[in-house]
């Protein structure tokens, strides 16, 4: 759906930015807990592709998406990309979007492509360290 063409993600989408947050309320004078944790939405930036349409789809409908997976990469010693973090989203909603672009004046902004920001909620994360697999997993549903 979205236009990466790189040997491996074709088809996924890339993502420029990104922001999320977990987060558990907590008396500040005791440090005891005094709620259950939140989860803020997920924002991502990526500039305008091929899945676009779907996503305004899905935030315009209300549509429940099944999954979403992001793929986190750094450079091994061997000087190869590698995916080292993986974060696994079911019974996802695109809650935002929101489209824009630099102002044109700015020096430097022809280089950036018409971007937009996504905002997505999820019933359950899986987040993976891939070396050693080490994971956890948080449902909403169980509180």
């Amino acid at each position: 759906m979205g236009d990466v063409d790189v040997h491996g993600r074709e088809g996924s989408i890339e993502v420029l930015g990104f922001s999320h947050g977990l987060s558990i309320p907590a008396d500040s004078s005791t440090g005891r807990i005094t709620g259950t944790r939140n989860h803020s939405p997920m924002s991502l930036e990526k500039e305008f592709d091929a899945s676009s349409p779907y996503l305004y789809k899905a935030v315009a409908t209300g549509q429940t998406l099944k999954s979403a997976e992001i793929r986190w990469y750094r450079i091994n010693d061997a000087g190869q990309e590698e995916v080292y973090f993986i974060m696994f989203l079911e019974g996802v909603k695109v809650v935002s979007i929101h489209p824009g672009m630099p102002s044109v004046k700015l020096a430097g902004a022809s280089a950036i492509n018409h971007q937009e920001s996504i905002s997505l909620m999820y019933e359950r994360i899986t987040w993976k360290y891939v070396d050693g697999n080490v994971q956890y997993t948080d449902d909403w549903n169980q509180r």
